[in-house]
């Protein structure tokens, strides 16, 4: 590996450099690889938001810019290590990338298995690991890195084995669909699960949650992971054998949204004929607006967790596609955007037409409405932004209504 002091000062001294100039001016530079610094760098730009503490440490070695795009966030990562294999004693990670879930779901382990089938990713991880261990003196974990093709090799007996497989094709083109993935952990899993307690599978949040487990043996819960707002994970995990009779019927459902000042979480049972069946009874839907308006969290409406949401909250739905909620008392913990509704406007076309006298600048958002935001926005003539919210919904005994709202500062940041 490139790696010696003098190529990571000078990435710390260009980090903020134009990169397409830095490459053009690369005879200056005679003692230093540019092309691979220049990587480094793009590397590290796409981890500074969402893996702080890997992009403080300036001796770590990036694997790359697309695995830098791929690898998980800090937030989603420690939660996997602390909420996923809390009772775990070790690991093997079967697709082991820049190495950003293994390191976080290793520490306090006895024992982790890094599996890579890229030379350059396992030379980095094995650096990046030593670094990153030697600023932990509690941290004991006995680490082994394995390179080859993970479905080659032999599988290990231990706890957790973890998958992460690759989602793109020979053309670059994304994938959603598990099985298309690679490796393809559901021609795979019966091997796998024959070695663990617990088979962690991550799949694009693309993904349809309901096919995925449909294709999935003994699937005990699914994880939706969000950071600010933005769905980014779906895992799916499996046990060797059905237990209290979970399986493709009957498993839990964690929604969780990492904000920098709480986490969103909403947990659920998912049984057949319930959440995938839709709003049943009329009791749900309102026939009127209440004094409160309630967006759903990215990760639930990934999960169509509306019935849930119903019994574990004294709100009601707009109507049976919408997807908003309201409610006559405020409920501050409500997972999702909490908002005080200020009037119901008439939806029609000589109404839009002063609308923007009364409202010239709001946060446009619809569900379930004959006009998309940007098209209600143009015909209106609303600027975007500004502290007031307009809501385009359909309520089951009018049609569809605005909703005029302000938001209540929760610490959604």
């Amino acid at each position: 590996m490139k790696w010696t002091a003098e190529i990571r000062q000078f990435i710390t001294d260009h980090l903020s450099d134009n990169t397409t100039r830095l490459l053009l001016s690369a005879h200056r530079y005679p003692n230093i690889d540019v092309p691979f610094a220049v990587d480094q760098i793009e590397a590290r730009r796409r981890i500074r938001n969402k893996l702080p503490e890997w992009y403080a440490e300036p001796d770590l070695v990036m694997g790359g810019r697309i695995p830098a795009e791929q690898c998980s966030s800090e937030p989603a990562a420690r939660f996997k290590s602390e909420v996923m294999l809390k009772d775990a004693r070790s690991l093997c990670d079967m697709t082991g990338g820049m190495g950003v879930d293994f390191w976080y779901m290793s520490r306090g382990l006895d024992y982790a298995i890094y599996t890579e089938r890229q030379p350059h990713l396992c030379a980095a991880a094995r650096h990046n690991f030593e670094v990153l261990q030697s600023k932990e003196t509690g941290n004991k974990t006995r680490i082994e890195i394995r390179e080859g093709l993970s479905t080659e090799l032999p599988i290990p007996d231990v706890d957790v084995i973890y998958l992460d497989p690759a989602r793109r094709s020979d053309d670059g083109s994304r994938i959603y669909e598990i099985s298309d993935c690679e490796p393809d952990v559901v021609a795979w899993q019966d091997d796998l699960l024959a070695h663990c307690r617990q088979l962690i599978t991550k799949v694009s949040p693309m993904a349809d949650i309901t096919r995925s487990v449909s294709r999935l043996k003994h699937v005990t819960d699914v994880y939706i992971l969000s950071v600010k707002g933005d769905c980014k994970e779906l895992l799916f995990s499996q046990s060797p054998m059905p237990k209290n009779g979970e399986g493709k019927d009957n498993y839990m459902v964690h929604c969780l949204d990492f904000f920098l000042e709480r986490t969103v979480e909403f947990h659920f049972q998912h049984k057949k004929n319930v959440e995938t069946a839709g709003i049943c009874n009329s009791e749900h839907l309102t026939t009127a607006l209440g004094s409160y308006f309630y967006e759903p969290d990215v990760s639930i409406m990934k999960a169509h967790g509306f019935n849930a949401l119903l019994s574990a909250f004294d709100v009601q739905m707009l109507d049976h596609d919408c997807h908003y909620f309201t409610s006559s008392a405020l409920i501050p913990d409500f997972p999702g955007r909490v908002f005080a509704i200020d009037e119901q406007l008439e939806f029609a076309s000589r109404s839009l037409k002063t609308l923007r006298s009364r409202i010239p600048q709001a946060n446009i958002a619809v569900r379930n409405f004959p006009l998309a935001a940007d098209e209600l926005r143009r015909r209106a003539g609303i600027r975007d932004g500004g502290e007031v919210y307009l809501f385009g919904a359909t309520l089951s005994t009018v049609g569809p209504v605005l909703v005029r709202c302000h938001k209540i500062n929760i610490g959604l940041k």
